[in-house]
């Protein structure tokens, strides 16, 4: 090959080399990002599973109070509406029966028991009110962190995809930088050889 074709052919490679660095560049950018993102959903779906986890212990203390208001009414054998109906009786007994005054304070003191009992009742409804809720909310946090464990693996992949790339680009390079580096030499001997004939 004449010094002319060697120049175009080392020119070429060059071009080829600048453009793989700028490849590369962009790789490395799109690895990069992957793995922030990586980071960022990995520090969600632990903040989420923390927050499941706070959850679970606070429904499990809710149960606990549960069982045991649950047992006390269970040996009563009472129910809210049960109650209901024994404080309404004893409320139309006070006001259309003539009684003594300790009947009457002891109708009131069986009232104040049995609201008490109600208020109670109220307090277990609201107590598996509250349960129920906390378990949906657990399972919509579930799915969150499903979610955001799903964007980990995708970020995850997308990082090492584009890293087997950034390193079969850095080895592209090497391997046209050596053949550069052959042409360059190559290169030199055909101006030295051009300069002896010249001298002649």
């Amino acid at each position: 090959m004449d010094y002319n074709t060697i120049k175009i052919k080392l020119d070429q490679i060059n071009n080829q080399i600048k453009e793989l660095y700028e490849k590369s560049k962009e790789l490395k950018d799109i690895r990069d990002t992957a793995n922030d993102d990586v980071k960022k959903y990995k520090d969600l779906r632990e903040d989420i599973n923390n927050h499941v986890k706070e959850q679970i212990e606070e429904i499990r203390v809710l149960k606990q109070k549960r069982a045991e208001m649950l047992n006390e009414f269970k040996s009563m054998k009472i129910s809210k509406n049960y109650l209901s109906q024994k404080i309404e009786q004893l409320e139309n007994t006070l006001q259309t029966k003539p009684m003594s005054l300790d009947q009457e304070k002891e109708i009131i003191k069986d009232i104040e028991s049995y609201q008490k009992l109600y208020e109670k009742a109220k307090e277990l409804e609201e107590l598996n009110e509250t349960i129920k809720t906390k378990s949906d909310g657990i399972s919509l946090l579930v799915n969150q962190s499903s979610d955001e464990h799903r964007k980990v693996l995708e970020n995850a992949k997308i990082s090492a995809e584009t890293h087997q790339d950034l390193l079969k680009t850095y080895a592209k390079i090497n391997e046209l930088k050596s053949k550069a580096s052959e042409m360059y030499d190559e290169l030199k001997e055909q101006k030295i050889k051009e300069m002896a004939e010249e001298e002649f």
